[in-house]
């Protein structure tokens, strides 16, 4: 199963790294496996690995993290069939420190949880 790891870049949380052995998952992660030197390479790369993901993990972090967001829109309208039906096969990781005002809109969308820990927990599960 492809996932895609999308969210805070390793420059501000390692938190990445914890997903990459685990094993029967093939993780695609934009630092790493896209060109990351302009938006004209990497935007259209990132979409096209988002589009060909099984499952995607999002970790916005702390930050706006607004291209975070148009990845977990994207692969949220590519993984459900009808408007606000909530994505089994996208995890979103929400730090307990981030401002919870469209904390109630996030859990419609896909599974939250709030650390990587559980993150991983839960994406052992899909792989059931």
């Amino acid at each position: 199963m492809r996932v895609y790891l999308a969210g805070q870049p390793s420059d501000y949380d390692k938190w990445k790294e914890k997903f990459i052995d685990i094993k029967d998952f093939d993780f695609y992660d934009p630092e790493i496996d896209s060109d990351q030197s302009s938006s004209d390479t990497f935007f259209p790369q990132d979409l096209e690995a988002v589009s060909e993901a099984d499952i995607l993990i999002a970790n916005p972090g702390l930050a706006p993290s607004e291209g975070t967001w148009i990845e977990v829109g994207y692969f949220l309208a590519l993984n459900t069939k009808t408007p606000g039906e909530r994505c089994k096969n996208m995890v979103i990781i929400w730090n307990k420190d981030r401002l919870n005002w469209s904390i109630e809109f996030v859990k419609k969308a896909g599974i939250l949880v709030s650390t990587v820990e559980e993150a991983i927990e839960k994406l052992k599960e899909m792989k059931m």
